[in-house]
């Protein structure tokens, strides 16, 4: 199940913004603690934002802008979903089904709110706001997309499809949390021992053990094997040694990776995010991303049906083509 979007006056959601902002940034803001005396960061939180990971050139390097540059360099709301229906699945030509339009598109109505201005990319370091790639960092990462632990080309069986095409994980990054065009929500649930983090889509979750170390498996775990503890008001995360699958299909996760997240209560209603991503053989340097995470509603079910149902079309159609090119002259 996809959210339904409203499309509010962009104006009006910055103007909230910039005043919520203001409270957000007290002082003296006292982040409550569970029962059990660790932060309490419990919780729906809503993470959808338009700011994009990598800076666009478009704001001269600049990281923060005010309310009227924000309002001259982007897009509005309504004009970007128009583009996105005009460019992607419900775009016409002849190879095209159809897809989601723009009645179920919800990114976000302006860029992230941080610290009363507005951030023009969620990577704040490097200060360029660019994933800092090795000299071969790109050309390594596109060879480990490119290998599945089966050796199977893309509609040779089901394990050669993408694994959101399989409903086993989200198309969207959930790990790192990174705004998509919809059912971008997360549930955060704190135990004395463990922690977990629940994204809406496609139910991708992951059970933090607090104050314990990585174990040694015999298996990669789906979303990598993820340890705790909390440092002063910050409930810390790392988690590495992702499954292989996840890694050759995900944009930003590698075979040596080491993810950092902290979850900060700033506010009642508002979490500050970040991460860093670790990989020596990948970027020049460790890099980091933050953006905030308000308050949201209950989360809905994400129906998409784990195996999914259009699978068996997908290959028979394969199988198809195959008996139709042997056929041919």
């Amino acid at each position: 199940m996809n959210r339904v979007p409203r499309i509010i006056p962009i104006a009006g959601v910055l103007l909230a913004a910039v005043s919520i902002g203001t409270v957000f940034a007290a002082e003296d803001y006292v982040p409550p603690r569970t029962t059990f005396d660790v932060p309490d960061v419990q919780g729906v939180w809503n993470y959808k934002t338009r700011t994009s990971l990598e800076r666009p050139a478009t704001y001269d390097g600049a990281l923060e802008v005010d309310e009227a540059t924000m309002l001259e360099k982007m897009t509005s709301t309504p004009d970007f979903i128009a583009f996105l229906e005009a460019t992607g699945a419900e775009a016409p030509g002849p190879k095209n089904v159809g897809g989601y339009n723009g009645f179920w598109i919800s990114p976000g109505d302006a860029l992230a709110s941080m610290n009363g201005k507005f951030r023009t990319s969620i990577i704040v370091e490097p200060v360029d706001g660019q994933i800092p790639w090795r000299e071969e960092g790109q050309a390594i990462r596109k060879a480990q997309q490119g290998e599945l632990p089966m050796g199977l080309a893309e509609s040779d069986g089901p394990e050669g499809r993408t694994l959101s095409d399989r409903c086993l994980m989200s198309f969207a990054s959930t790990a790192p949390y990174l705004s998509s065009l919809y059912n971008n929500h997360m549930q955060i649930v704190q135990s004395p021992t463990h922690v977990m983090l629940l994204a809406e889509m496609v139910h991708n979750v992951r059970v933090v053990r607090i104050d314990q170390d990585f174990r040694d498996l015999p298996y990669a775990q789906w979303m990598g094997d993820s340890i705790g503890y909390y440092e002063g008001d910050d409930l810390v995360v790392k988690t590495r040694n992702f499954n292989p699958w996840q890694v050759s299909k995900e944009r930003l996760l590698s075979s040596d990776i080491t993810l950092t997240e902290r979850f900060t209560r700033v506010a009642e209603d508002k979490l500050h995010y970040s991460f860093t991503i670790d990989d020596a053989e990948l970027y020049s340097e460790p890099w980091t991303g933050e953006l905030p995470m308000y308050t949201g509603e209950n989360l809905y079910e994400y129906a998409c049906h784990e195996g999914n149902y259009a699978l068996p079309a997908i290959l028979a159609g394969a199988r198809r083509e195959e008996m139709d090119a042997a056929a041919a002259p």
